[in-house]
């Protein structure tokens, strides 16, 4: 139902447009954008805003200028904990250009947390099944994700982009395989004058990686580790969302598949209570509204 709001005075309307949340996204139909904001109920302007990198940057050439601006990117891997943390707990924060990262690898990331994705109206399965339907899939892509959390972690040392990131989780079933394929990885071969590390090193990072996320077990379990944050969530969500756990219509009672029933169910879940969001986005909220009302 479309609701009229009465009684906004002129200023009100002034004031919030200059508030604006900068966003991944590669147009208004982007899901970021057209995600958060449900959230935010056109409460602020959301406007997308390419890549993480491109965000960032704007963020640190606009910030001086419009410190109304805000900027929101995925974690991406290169961010830890002490970081991401500080930037919510300063927000806003000229020194950090009013940017705030996801404590979650991606956005999608928090949807696949079955204490949220059940109050879904489309889902049509228990809960079990649809734990067990996350956690298999997250299961087939571990190594192929843990393989790339090492091929970024020197990227970022090194400060260059040449070592691709891997797509195939075919190719990445059990830890030895993902250490084979990081091993003879064609990039460490032909810039070996820039990379000084060895496979002992490789295997470290792997291990390390590998350990945050799984707590040392060898499959995935709920509250054991840090996988359901750290897996690309983007992919998974995709695969959870067009399984059978859910049932999506249109108005003319055609089923939904692909990106229109993803965006189906995320709006469904933002659309609940404040109460039943995720904490960051409960957060995120929050400090919006501390900045509209100061």
């Amino acid at each position: 139902m479309i609701q009229v709001a009465k009684g906004i005075r002129p200023e009100e309307v002034r004031q919030r447009s200059r508030h604006v949340l900068f966003v991944e996204g590669s147009g208004s139909d982007s899901f970021d954008p057209r995600i958060i904001g449900e959230l935010f109920n056109g409460m602020i302007r959301i406007e997308p805003l390419g890549a993480s990198y491109s965000v960032k940057s704007v963020a640190e050439a606009l910030h001086p200028f419009h410190p109304t601006y805000y900027f929101l990117v995925d974690r991406d891997h290169h961010h830890d904990d002490d970081i991401v943390n500080h930037y919510w707990d300063n927000f806003p924060d000229p020194k950090t250009h009013n940017l705030l990262v996801w404590k979650y690898q991606e956005i999608e990331n928090y949807f696949l947390e079955p204490d949220y994705l059940v109050y879904s109206d489309f889902l049509v399965l228990g809960r079990n099944a649809l734990e067990d339907k996350i956690r298999l899939l997250c299961q087939q892509r571990l190594y192929l994700d843990v393989a790339n959390h090492v091929i970024v972690s020197i990227r970022e040392e090194l400060k260059k982009n040449w070592i691709q990131k891997f797509t195939n989780p075919a190719e990445f079933s059990t830890r030895d395989q993902a250490l084979i394929k990081l091993h003879n990885t064609d990039a460490f071969e032909t810039f070996k004058s820039d990379v000084a590390i060895d496979k002992d090193d490789i295997e470290r990072r792997f291990d390390d990686i590998l350990n945050i996320m799984t707590n040392g077990s060898e499959q995935l379990e709920f509250g054991k580790g840090k996988w359901l944050e750290m897996i690309q969530g983007k992919k998974v969500f995709s695969q959870v969302i067009n399984s059978n756990c859910f049932r999506v219509k249109n108005l003319e009672g055609n089923l939904l598949q692909g990106k229109d029933k993803i965006n189906q169910v995320a709006k469904n879940l933002l659309r609940k209570e404040i109460a039943k969001q995720p904490d960051d986005f409960q957060k995120l909220k929050t400090l919006v509204e501390d900045r509209l009302s100061s």
